[in-house]
């Protein structure tokens, strides 16, 4: 009666998770800003963030490590970043990569580089991903920042040093192949993502994992200086764009579809696991 009553458990639980919807949620540029720092921390306590990529080579990437000691829960990327794109707001590389900079020794603007060279790419990946890992334990793969991977040379170099440090390489166009996810149904900016947010949830289909990407951050005095110059010469300013992100990862509305319809919250770590693609 007893192993009866076991295997009827286990097949259960083996109905109940083919039945799941789950959702992985990936904020991206954690360390670019203060006001990104906190609005990432936000999203992760009273939200649906579950996975966070950290750019270990911007100014507030020590700040962001010490957030995320009191957030152990908190899935983490190394976010490699090999240019610099706003106007007015730079950072310099971790290592000497001339290939990478502009005249000054910041990472350039551009966010496609012709003249980078796989000696300098492979050189500065190696030191992010190190001090990223000197100071957070829940490191468990890399992202490129700005899609930088779209040369195969580069993305190929992506994969073999991910591997080295036991970490790997999440592409953005290669979350089915490597973990067998796909894309929420929604689509990126444009303002006014709370209720795109919520008919997208409604599209998930039963046993299917799920993930999204967007930029979280707050719309104050410290993001005024974060902004693009378009060709027509004028700022535009990513603070109220991503402010719109972290509402819509907030929202009352979103939070209490997802818990009314049982939508597990996950990350690329716990699928990683799953799949038995790290340990």
């Amino acid at each position: 009666m007893k192993k009866f009553i076991l295997v009827l458990s286990v097949a259960l639980c083996a109905v109940q998770f083919a039945q799941a919807q789950r959702l992985i949620v990936r904020m991206d540029d954690l360390g670019v800003t203060h006001a990104t720092n906190l609005a990432i921390m936000q999203c992760y306590d009273e939200g649906i963030g579950r996975s966070a990529e950290v750019m270990s080579v911007c100014p507030w990437f020590m700040e962001a490590a010490n957030m995320l000691k009191e957030h152990p829960g908190l899935d983490v990327g190394v976010h490699i970043t090999l240019c610099c794109e706003w106007a007015g707001y730079k950072w310099k590389p971790l290592t000497d990569c001339p290939s990478l900079c502009d005249e000054d020794g910041y990472l350039i603007g551009k966010t496609q580089n012709p003249n980078a060279t796989l000696e300098d790419v492979e050189k500065e990946m190696r030191a992010q991903i190190e001090l990223a890992m000197k100071y957070i334990d829940n490191v468990t793969h890399i992202t490129d920042h700005c899609m930088w991977t779209m040369r195969p040379e580069f993305k190929e170099l992506a994969i073999r040093v991910a591997e080295e440090y036991g970490l790997r390489y999440q592409g953005q166009c290669d979350y089915d192949a490597q973990i067998g996810i796909q894309s929420l149904p929604m689509g990126f900016g444009g303002g006014n993502r709370a209720p795109r947010l919520l008919e997208a949830l409604k599209k998930m289909e039963k046993g299917k994992t799920y993930w999204t990407i967007e930029h979280p951050s707050l719309d104050n005095e410290e993001m005024k200086g974060i902004y693009e110059v378009t060709a027509r010469g004028e700022k535009r300013f990513a603070g109220p764009d991503r402010q719109d992100v972290t509402n819509a990862f907030t929202d009352p509305e979103v939070m209490k579809y997802i818990k009314e319809n049982g939508i597990e919250l996950v990350s690329f770590g716990d699928v990683m696991r799953e799949k038995g693609v790290i340990e």
